[in-house]
């Protein structure tokens, strides 16, 4: 596995894919950054983040031949991994919100954006960018924000995040080649706001109150309404109010 480290940058899943239009890149092949200047969040959003403060990391993966209607199982892979970090340094309460943030009792602390190269049905190749706010001490911009150092009280190495992070990643990706409802199962276990009343809205924007039930494998989320009727949403045409 290649490693490459970097001070700052304009976004590690750019960086990666601008290597990519060079050369080809070894599988599993990794960039770090102490700084993120245009770090990306999912729907275009900016990714705000302290120099040296936060983990930026980006991994590339090549797949042989995985279906296009299974990729909702690369955000299952990066939640568990990313939940895994988390929780072998000591942060227990914590949950994953559908499709892919890791959220503790005081607010988001990971984000993950997935961005595949599909040809025909077959995604070739994908390059995988999660962000870790680690040693941030405050959020003035992002109060619904938080830390490992806010939630924990301790400091963190960002260099062995990164480097046990890419070894949960590679593990989780051989699982995924063994057995993949297995780790839908366990996305499932974790995932925010299971089975509690919250608000939702939708495309017409009108509001409706139900509980989310599961997730399916290709991503659609299940919620119970009011009325007991089951309906399953895709990413972008419902959001859930928090």
């Amino acid at each position: 596995m290649k490693i490459i480290k970097l001070d700052a940058i304009d976004s590690t899943n750019s960086y990666l894919k601008r290597l990519l239009t060079k050369d080809s890149l070894d599988d599993l092949t990794v960039v770090v950054s102490k700084h993120q200047t245009k770090g990306k969040g999912r729907n275009d959003n900016i990714w705000e983040n302290e120099a040296s403060n936060n983990l930026a990391f980006s991994i590339y993966k090549k797949f042989n031949k995985l279906d296009v209607k299974d990729q909702f199982m690369l955000n299952v892979i990066s939640s568990l991994s990313v939940f895994q970090l988390l929780k072998e340094n000591n942060l227990n309460k914590m949950k994953i919100k559908w499709p892919n943030d890791i959220m503790t009792v005081n607010g988001k602390i990971s984000g993950i954006l997935i961005e595949n190269s599909v040809k025909g049905k077959l995604i070739n190749e994908s390059v995988i960018g999660v962000g870790i706010n680690v040693n941030q001490k405050k959020f003035d911009k992002l109060p619904n924000a938080t830390s490992l150092f806010i939630e924990t009280g301790c400091e963190f190495s960002l260099d062995s995040m990164a480097s046990r992070l890419a070894e949960i990643f590679c593990k989780k990706f051989l699982q995924f080649e063994k057995n993949k409802e297995a780790l839908l199962e366990n996305y499932n276990n974790q995932l925010f706001l299971k089975n509690t009343d919250s608000y939702f809205i939708g495309l017409d924007n009108k509001k409706f109150y139900g509980k989310i039930i599961s997730v399916n494998k290709r991503g659609e989320l299940r919620i119970k309404k009011t009325n007991n009727e089951e309906i399953n949403y895709s990413e972008n045409t419902i959001k859930l109010l928090v």
